[in-house]
């Protein structure tokens, strides 16, 4: 069955598939960018103690320490929105090129050495220096050469796939490849960083705070591996978009003028889907960012609960398994009945166990150990044992369905920027994977900084005992005061996630590139690429085929058989299905291209 949909597509002259191996391969690029990601989450550490000298001999000192740790932290703010400003810039820059190497090859490239040598020179090149004011100079001149490598990378991941495929069923397995990557970058770092390293790295002063993670040996063993990595999953990038990233895969005209600034507000001012898209998109980045802190984590697992190491990591490993079978089921969904109702489904999925998380923290009483969840504990000797109870069982399968869920939709927002893409090309002829991209990314990088200052909002503020200071594993909760503690855990694990949720289900309400209506672009941008390459005026073609039924029968793909309409289906046609497009009988009233134009 798989191989004959496979062949109705390939017979049909509006698909661009991908080979296999593309698109197993090319979200690795992903992964390449993210494994640096994952380091500079320890830069606070790393920057605090050698921006104070103790490199090369200055004093240490806890005060210091947390004077360099506060204006670090604006640094790495100030970074992030130097990083949003830069997206649409090189997103532009991509739109604009057309090379030996092709659109995208140059930037992932250049991208990956601009990384590996910035954050080399930062954390070993650079390290000798004894004047402060150097020191400084170098180490955010070093980190605004990694931002913009960063970024001329991370662009292509959004971008790239455009030209790879065009196939919903092909673009929505990326996401499945996008979590295997994830696993061996985010994930394998920070096993790395905070798991492995730990143990066989001594820490520089223990009893003031200052662990192995302030050790340089820390880095000259973490920096080396996260480089290699990168630049291993960079050429694996490279490999499967090789032969896709050629002209006669951008858009409908291979000879189309550069896209210019007037065309970037016309995309910003018409293109509704794209900001339905990241408006969706940014809402659920800033919850989740919330959701999945470290410090919303100790709000639950240590002062809720009291057992924060036997918690946290079996929760966070047990979520997996549970993403894995949500990847698999979604992507299906997506492949067969569209990505924005893969979105809709499984954000309203979510929205209905989290319910379930809800009404057990609600229950939850500090005197009533029997409402604390219990899996992992440590005897008086150091013997590790199980015990667990219904709450615990119930939780896992509420928060696992909810997490898999939610974080299916994040990832399936990548093919999702792909398809705006093409949407822009049917609308107005223009191939601008760059700027969609990036777009994305600036409202994405914006929306999720507010994230530390709503965190301080419901924690800090709402639980007069914490004094000011977040959440943190050294609090002493034998006698501490509970107050807030549990509104402040709802607020920021469940509501602030289930608000960006209804706010998706809105957006996807208005939201029209279904399944169907990708089907009509698809079909549409093929007889006028065709058109195009015979010699017809791309205005002359725009005019021409504007709807599916005006498109000859070669270039439309068969549909899939419709199956029975199910309870889920009932519920999405009956709310979302009121905005999608009327299904227009393929090839009624087809206009052929003229024999004049015909290859």
């Amino acid at each position: 069955m798989e191989q004959a949909k496979t062949l109705q597509n390939q017979n049909s002259k509006s698909t661009n598939l991908g080979k296999r191996y593309q698109i197993i391969l090319f979200p690795f690029n992903n992964a390449a960018t993210n494994c640096y990601f994952a380091l500079l989450t320890f830069i606070t550490y790393y920057g605090g103690y050698y921006l104070s000298g103790s490199f090369v001999g200055g004093v240490l000192s806890a005060t210091a320490m947390a004077a360099l740790t506060i204006a670090l932290s604006w640094v790495v703010t100030a970074m992030r929105i130097f990083d949003g400003i830069t997206d649409p810039i090189v997103g532009a820059m991509i739109d604009k090129t057309n090379g030996k190497l092709g659109k995208f090859r140059p930037y992932m490239i250049v991208g990956n050495i601009m990384m590996a040598v910035s954050i080399l020179a930062m954390f070993f090149l650079i390290r000798p220096i004894q004047a402060s004011w150097l020191r400084w100079t170098l180490f955010i001149l070093c980190y605004v050469i990694w931002v913009l490598g960063y970024t001329c990378q991370c662009a292509c991941t959004k971008a790239g796939q455009t030209c790879i495929t065009n196939d919903p069923k092909q673009r929505s397995q990326f996401v499945i490849w996008n979590m295997l990557g994830m696993i061996g970058s985010i994930v394998l770092v920070n096993l790395i960083g905070n798991g492995l390293l730990p143990i066989f790295i001594n820490p520089v002063d223990a009893e003031n705070g200052f662990g192995a993670q302030y050790n340089p040996q820390f880095y000259n063993i973490l920096v080396p591996i996260v480089v290699l990595i990168s630049a291993f999953y960079t050429v694996l990038a490279l490999i499967a978009i090789w032969k896709k990233d050629r002209p006669e895969y951008w858009g409908i005209d291979t000879q189309s003028e550069l896209a210019r600034f007037r065309d970037y507000i016309d995309l910003l001012k018409n293109n509704k889907q794209i900001l339905w898209l990241v408006l969706s998109a940014g809402c659920n980045k800033l919850a989740a960012t919330i959701a999945t802190s470290g410090t919303v984590a100790i709000l639950v697992y240590y002062i809720m609960m009291g057992n924060y190491n036997g918690l946290y990591l079996p929760m966070y490993a047990l979520s997996f398994v549970f993403m894995a079978v949500f990847f698999f089921i979604g992507t299906k969904t997506a492949g067969s009945k569209g990505q924005k109702r893969a979105v809709t489904q499984y954000t309203a999925i979510a929205f209905l166990f989290y319910i379930g998380l809800v009404v057990l923290l609600s229950i939850w009483d500090p005197n009533n150990s029997a409402t604390h969840l219990s899996l992992i504990h440590w005897a008086e000797d150091g013997s590790m044992y199980f015990k667990t109870n219904l709450i615990t069982i119930i939780w896992i399968v509420f928060f696992g369905c909810g997490y898999g869920a939610y974080n299916l939709c994040s990832e399936m927002c990548i093919p999702m920027i792909a398809d705006c893409t093409d949407y822009e090309t049917y609308r107005s002829g223009r191939y601008v994977p760059g700027i969609m991209g990036t777009l994305f990314s600036l409202i994405d990088k914006l929306v999720s900084s507010f994230a530390t200052l709503l965190i301080s909002v419901f924690t800090v503020s709402m639980i007069p005992a914490l004094n000011g200071k977040l959440p943190s594993t050294g609090l002493d909760l034998t006698n501490f005061d509970f107050s807030g503690v549990k509104l402040s855990a709802i607020i920021c694990f469940c509501l602030l996630p289930m608000i960006a949720w209804i706010v998706t289900l809105l957006c996807m309400y208005f939201y029209k590139l279904s399944g169907e209506k990708l089907r009509e672009i698809q079909a549409v941008n093929a007889v006028r690429k065709d058109a195009i390459a015979g010699g017809m005026p791309k205005e002359e073609a725009m005019k021409m085929w504007q709807t599916i039924d005006q498109v000859p029968a070669e270039y439309v793909q068969e549909a899939s058989k419709t199956p029975k309409e199910n309870f889920m289906d009932k519920i999405y046609n009956k709310i979302w299905g009121k905005k999608e497009k009327t299904k227009a009988a393929p090839s009624s009233n087809a206009i052929e291209i003229p024999a004049q134009y015909r290859k």
